[in-house]
């Protein structure tokens, strides 16, 4: 198995666990109602990830404090964060999102590889607004239910396609948002390059989203100058020691970007 099948038949054998443990019934939202986190009206949309580690990378922060973290992203001007919440490969944790969702005053994206529609009320009930859908591990129909049953918990959805070879599942999904992520999930290459012209095939109702591999201004102006209105970065603020400077800085320049 590659590491995306591994990572899947890993979540599965978690997702029966949890079941198990705590009955869908069961599961309740103590959060505040969720919140808009895309929108086509918005200049842009700036998601800054909380991760403590990745298959590729490893472990980006030993002292990892998701809550800290956040709120340099707060501070530093980002719109939303988007929070890892799968714990063998990423070392992420519900727990991480419930935190950071108490704390801040902006939307928070699940990011998780989301397979069975149990995670979904389970995004919403930890306190999410809205979910990562990847069409890699997804079928169109799956695509479909599950960003419905989202709409049905007032969480939006963000789909997620690695290539061209993808587009046919973006084609009439009722998602909110399509991110290409520049990362290919099977090898960890990138490609910011083709990510760039892919995002005019992009439907035109949704927010078209920038994934992995922008770690300055000018490469997330060079995204926005190829069409795309949202950007998730990771890895970059991650590791910066500033980030509410790393963060500002990249916020400060979509704004000049968006003429705002």
């Amino acid at each position: 198995m590659d590491i995306l099948e591994k990572i899947v038949a890993k979540r599965l054998e978690r997702i029966a666990a949890a079941k198990a443990l705590m009955p869908e019934a069961r599961l309740e939202r103590t959060a505040t109602a969720p919140c808009k986190m895309f929108s086509i009206d918005m200049p842009f949309v700036l998601i800054s990830e909380c991760k403590k580690a990745s298959p590729s990378k490893g472990i980006l922060l030993e002292d990892y404090r998701p809550l800290e973290i956040a709120f340099q992203y707060e501070r530093g001007g980002a719109t939303a964060i988007s929070c890892l919440t799968e714990p063998d490969f990423f070392m992420g944790d519900e727990a991480h999102l419930r935190t950071v969702r108490a704390g801040v005053n902006i939307p928070v994206l699940r990011k998780d590889f989301i397979v069975d529609p149990y995670q979904i009320k389970e995004a919403w009930a930890m306190g999410a607004d809205a979910i990562l859908l990847i069409a890699s591990i997804l079928s169109k129909k799956q695509i479909k239910d599950f960003a419905d049953i989202a709409h049905g918990f007032g969480l939006q959805s963000l789909l997620e396609i690695h290539g061209e070879d993808e587009l046919d599942k973006t084609e009439l999904a009722p998602v909110d948002a399509v991110g290409v992520n520049a990362r290919n999930l099977r090898d960890f290459s990138t490609d910011l390059d083709a990510a760039a012209k892919l995002c005019e095939k992009l439907p035109d109702n949704v927010v078209r989203i920038a994934e992995s591999g922008i770690d300055s201004p000018s490469s997330a102006r060079s995204m926005f100058d190829a069409g795309y209105r949202g950007f998730l970065i990771g890895e970059h603020f991650m590791k910066s020691a500033d980030r509410v400077s790393a963060v500002a800085g990249i916020a400060n320049e979509l704004r000049a970007a968006s003429g705002i």
